[in-house]
């Protein structure tokens, strides 16, 4: 279906040429305005509909993708749950998900919650993972570091992957219900 789609429109560009200036423009009243909740919720919906289509392939092409579309709605999901709780970030973190992981647990140590249950430290760890092995978030979406040396391939299992995704977003989202919960 979607290559169908796809091939109409690169006919519909042979026939008719447009220009193209305004494929992507501003727009002053969407649902996404300041919603870190709303476009984490889109990443996490953009990793499953990829997920789904990299299963079925069997060349692997789209790993890549992603692993770098999971690594962004991590961090997504991370940065919601601090900003649902705290309305800001502390000190420039970027895209270290570990820091900002670190963080969402500190907040959560300020209002008394205690996070050194096996969940927890099982979260933690996947995070300092994929942190290791992505520490600037461009690994999976660049073939080489910014001196120009490849990167080592890497080894996915799809299955453990989409698990991790879905642990990880789930206990940033329960982070947020259990503390709004109790208040």
């Amino acid at each position: 279906m979607s290559y169908q789609q796809r091939d109409a429109l690169v006919d519909r560009i042979v026939e008719t040429q447009p220009s193209l200036n305004g494929f992507v423009r501003d727009r002053s009243a969407d649902a996404f305005n300041g919603s870190w909740d709303l476009v984490s919720y889109s990443f996490e919906r953009g990793f499953e509909a990829l997920w789904d289509l990299a299963k079925a392939e069997t060349n692997g092409l789209l790993e890549m993708p992603l692993l770098a579309l999971w690594r962004q709605s991590v961090e997504l999901a991370i940065k919601s749950a601090i900003f649902a709780l705290v309305d800001r970030i502390d000190g420039k973190p970027g895209h270290n998900i570990q820091a900002l992981f670190n963080q969402l647990l500190a907040i959560r140590a300020d209002e008394g919650w205690n996070d050194d249950d096996e969940l927890a430290q099982n979260v933690q760890a996947m995070i300092a993972l994929v942190q290791s092995l992505d520490p600037f978030a461009d690994r999976f979406r660049y073939p080489t570091d910014k001196g120009g040396k490849p990167y080592l391939g890497v080894a996915v299992d799809l299955d453990e992957l989409y698990q991790a995704h879905w642990i990880i977003t789930t206990w940033c989202e329960g982070a947020v219900m259990e503390m709004r919960r109790d208040c």
